[in-house]
C-alpha cells in the first residue's frame, strides 16, 4: 500500500472503533503481527492518541496475558504462523477492510481504570524478560517520536530506501528503531513476519532492500556458508542489535552485506548509541559507535554479585553503564500494571541499564550484563567474557553461559555451546581447551554441547530457560571435582 492511502485506511479503522465503542482513555493491549496490517493498526492507533501495551502475537513462548490495566485486547489475524512455522491467513485479507483481520477480545478480569495521565499518549512494552521477571516500561509518544528521529542521524534512513523489517513490532528494536523511524522518512517497508532463512530471501528477491534490520541469531543463519550466497550489491547496509556479534560472524555479515551497524539500545531508553553509517573509522567490530545526540554516558563502578569480594582488574577500563537520554522512559509498572514496587529506576534522570562496557575514546563497547556476573575465588568474572573466549575455540558458533548452584569457588558456570556447521564437539575436550584461554576460576564446570540455542521473540537468548536445563543438568550430573579438567 501507499503511504497516500493511510488517511483511507485510518478512516476505516475509526468507523470500525466506533462500531465497537473503542475510544482514546482506554490502554489498549495490542498482539501486534510484523505485518503491514499490524502496522496499520499500530499507527493508527498512535496517531489517534491511544495508549498501548504492546504484545507479540499469541504463539508459544509468548510472554503471558495482558496487564490488568487494560480492558480489552485488539488481535491483528493476517499472517497467523502455524505449527509448521508457514505464514497463512485469510484469502481476504484486506487493510480497508478492518474486520477481515481485526479481533476484539474482552478481557476476564480487568483491573481499575488506569491513572489519567497514563490513558492517553503512552507505549507500554514488556522487558525481554531474558534474565529477570518482564515488568512495563512507559513510554510517551512524544519520546518514542524523538528517540527514531534522533536514530536517523546514524542510520540515515531515507525515502528512497527499501528496509526489510524481520524483527518483532512490538520490541523497541522493530518499533522505535526500524518502523517509526522508517515511516518518518516515507521510506518503502517490507515486514517478514516469524522471519527465517527461507522468507528472508523471498524478500531480498521481491524488493531488493537496501537496508536490513536483523537480530544476530538471524543473521547467523543467513551468513551461513551453506546459505550465505553471493554478496548482495542492493544493500547499503544493515543494522544488527540484541548480542554482541563475534568477530568472524561481524566479517562474513559485511562480505555479505556491505557494511554492518552494530547498535545498542534497552526497552527502556530506545536506541543509545549506533555505528554512523557514513563513518568508517574506529573499531566498528566490537563497538556500537557513540551516543546519539543530547545523549549522555557514564561508566559507573559495577556492582560486586554477591558478597565474596569486590570487582578485580579483570575488565580493565570496564564499567556499568549509565545513561541518561532525552527521550527515555518515563518508569516502570508491573507486569500486572500496578504500579513498580521496586526501586525506581530513574535517578536524577540517570537510568543503569545493568550492562557493563568500556569505551575506546568516544566509542563504546558493550561487555556483558552487570548483573551477568559472578565472583569466583574472589575474583570478578564477567561471563560475556567466557562467552567470548569459547567462541574463539575451534568449532563453536555460539557460546552461552549461565549461573547454577554454588561450589567451593562460588556459583558454579555451565556453558551451553553451538557447534559451526561441519563441526563436532566434545564437551570434555572443549572444557579442556577452555583451561588454555581462560584463568582456573573461569573455567566452566560443565559444558553442554546444543544444537540450537532457545531465543525469546526479540532475538535474545532466553538464558532463563537454559538457567531451567542447568538445574536439571546439575542435579543429573555432579560437577568436576574442584581443580581439575
Amino acid at each position: 500500500m501507499r503511504y497516500a492511502d493511510l488517511p483511507d485506511h485510518f478512516a476505516a479503522l475509526d468507523a470500525w472503533r466506533a462500531d465497537h465503542d473503542l475510544a482514546p482513555g482506554e490502554i489498549i493491549a495490542l498482539e501486534c503481527a510484523t505485518t503491514v496490517p499490524g502496522a496499520i493498526t499500530l499507527l493508527h492507533l498512535l496517531a489517534r492518541g491511544f495508549s498501548v501495551v504492546l504484545l507479540p502475537p499469541a504463539v508459544p513462548g509468548a510472554p503471558g496475558a495482558p496487564p490488568r490495566l487494560c480492558r480489552r485486547r485488539l488481535t491483528v489475524r493476517g499472517h497467523i504462523v502455524n505449527t509448521a512455522g508457514h505464514a497463512a491467513g485469510p484469502a481476504n485479507l484486506a487493510p480497508d477492510r478492518p474486520a477481515s483481520f481485526l479481533a476484539i477480545t474482552e478481557l476476564a478480569e480487568p483491573g481499575p481504570p488506569p491513572p489519567p495521565a497514563l490513558a492517553t499518549g503512552h507505549v507500554f512494552l514488556r522487558t525481554s524478560g531474558s534474565v529477570a521477571a518482564p515488568k512495563l516500561a512507559v513510554h510517551s509518544h512524544a519520546g518514542l517520536l524523538g528517540n527514531a528521529v534522533l536514530s536517523l542521524e546514524r542510520t540515515r534512513l531515507a525515502a528512497g530506501d527499501q528496509i526489510a523489517i524481520p524483527v518483532p513490532l512490538s520490541h523497541m528494536f522493530g518499533l522505535g528503531a526500524a518502523l517509526v523511524p522508517g515511516v518518518a522518512v516515507s521510506a518503502s517497508l517490507r515486514f517478514i513476519e516469524a522471519a527465517n532463512l527461507l522468507r528472508f530471501r523471498e524478500h531480498e528477491r521481491a524488493a531488493r532492500p537496501s537496508v536490513a534490520f536483523v537480530t544476530p541469531a538471524l543473521l547467523a543463519t543467513l551468513v551461513r556458508p551453506d546459505h550465505a550466497g553471493p554478496p548482495r550489491d542492493h544493500y547499503r547496509h544493515i543494522v544488527v542489535a540484541g548480542d554482541k556479534l563475534a568477530p568472524a560472524l561481524f566479517e562474513a555479515a559485511e562480505r555479505r552485506f556491505r557494511r554492518v551497524l552494530n547498535l545498542y539500545g534497552t526497552t527502556e531508553m530506545g536506541v543509545i548509541a549506533v555505528a554512523d553509517a557514513d563513518d568508517a573509522a574506529g573499531p566498528r567490530a566490537t563497538t556500537v559507535g557513540t551516543p546519539l545526540p543530547g545523549v549522555a554516558l557514564r561508566l559507573d563502578a559495577p556492582e560486586a554479585p554477591d558478597a565474596s569480594g569486590a570487582p578485580d582488574a579483570s575488565e580493565p577500563g570496564a564499567g556499568a553503564i549509565v545513561c541518561r537520554h532525552p527521550h527515555g522512559f518515563t518508569g516502570y509498572l508491573d507486569d500486572r500494571g500496578a504500579a513498580w514496587p521496586g526501586p525506581p529506576p530513574l535517578v536524577d534522570g540517570w537510568y543503569r541499564t545493568r550492562d557493563l562496557g568500556r569505551l575506546h575514546g568516544d566509542r563504546l563497547e558493550v561487555v556483558g550484563r552487570e548483573d551477568h556476573s559472578v565472583n569466583r575465588d574472589g575474583r570478578l568474572v564477567v561471563l560475556a567474557e567466557v562467552e567470548r573466549a569459547i567462541e574463539a575455540l575451534p568449532g563453536v558458533a555460539r557460546a552461552v553461559t549461565v549461573l547454577g548452584g554454588d561450589g567451593r569457588r562460588g556459583r558454579r558456570v555451565l556453558a551451553f555451546c553451538a557447534p559451526r556447521d561441519g563441526h563436532a564437539l566434545d564437551a570434555t575436550h572443549l572444557r579442556g581447551a577452555c583451561a588454555d584461554v581462560l584463568p582456573a576460576y573461569a573455567v566452566p564446570d560443565h559444558v553442554v554441547i546444543a544444537a540450537a540455542l532457545p531465543v525469546l521473540p526479540s532475538g535474545k537468548v532466553d538464558r532463563r530457560r537454559l538457567a531451567a536445563d542447568a538445574s536439571a543438568i546439575e542435579m543429573s550430573a555432579p560437577p568436576p571435582r574442584e581443580g581439575t579438567v
